[in-house]
């Protein structure tokens, strides 16, 4: 009669101990790779919230909250959003944002060597252009830039821009016109994009006054394809009486990526080129203080 010869399975104390131990370096590997993840995260997350306070100072300068000029100012590691033409430590206005301790602003490159941005009202430009830089303090290589260029328009760049359309800048163009004229009797609105091919909108103005015949209130917005592109706006009136016009137009670099001319009954108002630089036309009047 042959015997059974039973083999019992199962693992060695060595064999538990190299599964251990890949298990350990496994799980060291992960938590290693998601602090990286993390601190990039907050690196990109704390670059917008820099790029969003700007952006922040900026509508509220085109808005002329409180009849002033708004700022935002950069130390090592904070940026506070201030009120007025320049920047006041001391005042009880001020919004002070702190960086985590694992970050900090290590360079501060405007122009004029200053450490703040102040943007100037009705067309939300700034003297005060150039770069600001935030980095991991540990990981002095990554860092991520908040561009702010004269114009006003204000983007990322470095470490992470991409996740984002940072292709295109946004500006919240907000142009008040004291036209000088009244636009009562006024019949056609054209927008005329100077593209490959040239675009033309013409807008019977009739639709969109409050009442007629003698209207105190114009308001027009819409979205028009310029070949391939959509472009979007609103032009209305802030005051409107037989003998002049206070003119309101808004061009949001977000939305527009094309040059515009606005007429009325032919009459040139102004120009945007591309990138958001306006030309007053001959019946544009002048720029209105807010």
């Amino acid at each position: 009669m042959s015997k059974r010869i039973t083999k019992h399975q199962g693992y060695t104390l060595i064999e538990m101990m190299v599964v251990i131990a890949i298990v350990a370096i496994i799980v060291t590997m992960a938590i290693i790779g998601y602090r990286f993840l993390e601190r990039e995260t907050e690196l990109e997350s704390e670059a917008r919230n820099i790029e969003s306070t700007l952006k922040l100072a900026q509508t509220k300068t085109l808005a002329s909250e409180g009849g002033s000029q708004y700022g935002v100012h950069f130390t090592s590691d904070s940026y506070t959003l201030f009120q007025g033409a320049a920047y006041n430590p001391v005042d009880p206005q001020n919004k002070v944002y702190t960086l985590p301790s694992r970050l900090g602003i290590h360079n501060i490159a405007l122009n004029g060597a200053g450490q703040e941005v102040i943007f100037d009202r009705i067309v939300g430009t700034t003297d005060q252009y150039g770069q600001i830089d935030l980095r991991i303090i540990a990981e002095p290589a990554k860092t991520q830039s908040v561009e702010v260029n004269s114009a006003g328009q204000i983007q990322l760049a470095g470490l992470g821009a991409a996740c984002c359309d940072t292709n295109r800048l946004t500006d919240t163009r907000h142009l008040h016109l004291d036209l000088g004229w009244s636009i009562q009797g006024a019949t056609i609105l054209t927008l005329n994009f100077p593209d490959v091919p040239v675009v033309t909108e013409n807008i019977t103005m009739a639709d969109y006054f409050d009442i007629t015949p003698n209207p105190t209130e114009f308001d027009w917005s819409g979205t028009i394809d310029v070949n391939g592109e959509s472009q979007t706006l609103r032009i209305h009136t802030h005051t409107l009486d037989a003998v002049n016009t206070i003119l309101c137009l808004h061009r949001d670099l977000d939305n527009n990526s094309k040059p515009l001319e606005v007429l009325i009954d032919g009459k040139d108002i102004v120009s945007y080129a591309a990138d958001g630089t306006i030309t007053v036309g001959i019946f544009g009047g002048t720029e209105e203080i807010q």
